[in-house]
């Protein structure tokens, strides 16, 4: 609870004292479920009446400066202030008045109607957490004209909050208003229900709050004694009905107010009540007095809510980086167990050798061959997997293509490792970075990431009925389906010397690049863009490096029954960082393999 009834007493005095029959000449939606009214006094200036139910920074303020207008619409604020502008603009402010010492405040307002008559207006302002609402109520009848926050019965069983129904305040439970309590009630009270704490009383009285309980008790002692809590009610009520209030604000070496509070209380009561986590001050801030407490009040929310809004922005930034360094990680465990893999291939060579040599001896049929390797120190028995439905030559090929592609990849595999992981470390130094920002360095940290993880917000690519056109280098036209029917419309309509395009284990657009003649060599450079456009079309979009198969069409062809898969062969693999050409500068292919689809065995 960051506004407690206290505060909300010091709030009702200065505008009972300062703005008491100013003029209302306009509503304003400052923020969402926040509007703001100017009030003019003749030759007394002007403030902006604050009244807010947020749900966390709810409150009742003002301020000298025009706020600004809403950043982004909020339907539910600018419907509400644009009923209040209707009934209150150039109505005259009467009073504030809180109900029970609770978090209840009702400002009056009264207006001559277009015949001359008098009409008067309460604005309901509910101060209580989640729950807080503004409710404009016709006074004469006690009818709801409009709330900022509707609540049917569906919502609130307890009462409707909707226009032309009865107004009725909120429950209040059993609990009694603390100023107007006699000794003799608070003792019944204590023995009816035991006081252990002194936050028991919040049970039984409103406006009970850790704050003013702490304030309390550090000038009158222990509160669970009935006739010791009677003492520090008098004395407050004497602070309410006289108004001497003495408004004091924390600040920390930076001057960021910490809280403030209608009176100096302990020191560590103030940090409880601040809900966001600016940094810690160097030193131990002391109470400084301050001639108004509305307007600080509304400076310390805000600076919450800007806080706050950091933090989350803060938060945002570092979940991003943690999903590109997730991706970067699984690309990471696959590229190891690859290069694993890789270290295999002498054995698939000599697999290889020792079928074609033993081929007669292997019947057909056979899903092992048993040979003797007589190169082995002694010579052994081996026993070697064939795959389905080859036979002993046929495997022996299959074996000496598993060799030739891990040779490959063991020469590329390590180059690919080292990128990621000086991408792993420049992410990691972001989120360091990320986590100590400032307001200002958040923002431009922000685009850094985006540039780093190549999150462009959309293609900027010509559509082409179902496809997107892209130009790159060298001015090739690269095609990218725009669903499963465009992607096998897309090879329907290829040449067979065009360079098809596809994401290596991920769901993605294909993609096409059209070659201006037939069998011309397409430069490298045109190649990987239209590699990085299809892995920005694939649901590894996000990822640091993405592998991409490329083969020309003529050697892809479609799933029957399958919309969008095709198989293929004759085919290259690059891997690039996602993105689309005109973003940024593509980095440097690396050509992983090239052959035929395999399966280990």
């Amino acid at each position: 609870m960051l506004v407690d009834s206290f505060m909300l007493a010091a709030v009702a005095h200065e505008l009972n004292r300062n703005a008491k029959g100013w003029w209302v000449r306009s509503v304003k939606a400052v923020a969402p479920f926040t509007i703001a009214l100017p009030l003019q006094g003749r030759g007394k200036g002007r403030i902006w009446l604050l009244a807010s139910a947020h749900t966390r920074y709810a409150h009742i303020g003002w301020q000298r400066e025009a706020p600004a207008s809403l950043a982004e619409p909020h339907e539910e604020t600018e419907r509400f202030a644009d009923v209040l502008e209707r009934h209150l603009e150039q109505a005259r402010f009467l009073e504030a008045e809180q109900v029970d010492f609770d978090r209840l405040l009702v400002l009056r307002f009264v207006t001559l109607t277009p015949l001359g008559e008098r009409k008067r207006y309460a604005l309901w302002c509910e101060i209580m957490g989640k729950h807080s609402n503004l409710v404009l109520v016709d006074e004469g009848v006690g009818i709801i004209v409009d709330a900022l926050k509707r609540l049917p019965l569906s919502l609130n069983r307890y009462r409707e909050v909707l226009p032309n129904k009865p107004y009725i305040r909120p429950p209040t439970g059993d609990r009694r208003n603390p100023l107007t309590i006699t000794e003799s009630e608070l003792e019944h009270l204590a023995a009816s229900r035991p006081v252990k704490t002194p936050s028991d009383w919040a049970k039984v009285l409103f406006g009970m709050s850790d704050p003013l309980l702490a304030l309390l008790q550090e000038r009158f002692g222990d509160l669970t004694k009935a006739e010791t809590m009677a003492k520090a009610l008098a004395w407050l009520l004497e602070i309410v009905a006289k108004g001497e209030f003495a408004p004091t604000i924390w600040c920390d070496q930076t001057g960021m107010p910490l809280w403030c509070y209608p009176l100096p209380a302990p020191f560590n009561i103030q940090l409880q009540a601040s809900a966001a986590k600016p940094q810690p001050p160097v030193s131990t801030p002391f109470p400084t007095p301050t001639e108004h407490f509305g307007s600080n009040l509304t400076k310390w929310l805000q600076v919450l809510m800007t806080c706050e809004g950091v933090e989350q922005r803060r938060q945002s930034l570092l979940a991003t980086i943690q999903r590109n360094l997730a991706g970067i990680e699984r690309q990471l465990q696959e590229l190891n167990q690859r290069w694993q893999e890789a270290k295999e291939a002498e054995r698939y060579r000599h697999w290889g050798e020792l079928l074609l040599t033993f081929a007669h001896q292997i019947p057909e049929g056979a899903t092992e061959a048993e040979v003797t390797d007589f190169d082995a120190e002694p010579p052994q028995t081996m026993h070697i997997p064939l795959p389905e439905g080859k036979s002993a030559v046929e495997a022996a090929q299959h074996y000496f293509a598993l060799y030739r592609k891990l040779k490959s990849a063991a020469e590329t595999v390590p180059s690919v490792l080292e990128r990621l992981r000086l991408r792993r470390e420049e992410w990691i130094a972001l989120a360091e970075r990320v986590k100590k920002a400032g307001e200002a360095e958040l923002t431009e940290l922000a685009a850094q990431i985006r540039k780093t993880a190549q999150l462009t917000p959309s293609p900027t690519g010509k559509r082409d009925g179902d496809f997107l056109r892209f130009v790159v280098a060298g001015d090739y036209e690269v095609w990218v389906g725009r669903h499963a029917e465009a992607n096998l419309r897309l090879l329907r309509s290829a040449r067979p010397d065009d360079i098809w395009f596809h994401v290596k284990g991920a769901t993605g657009s294909h993609a096409l690049l059209r070659v201006k003649k037939r069998g011309e060599e397409v430069p490298q450079k045109a190649i990987e863009q239209a590699a990085q456009i299809a892995a920005y079309f694939s649901k590894r979009r996000t990822s640091s490096l993405v592998e991409v198969d490329y083969t020309r069409a003529r050697y892809v062809r479609p799933v029957k029954g399958q919309k969008g898969l095709a198989l293929y062969t004759h085919f290259k693999t690059i891997a690039v960082t996602p993105q689309l050409p005109e973003d940024s500068e593509p980095t440097p292919p690396i050509s992983l393999a090239g052959g035929r689809r395999w399966k280990p065995p």
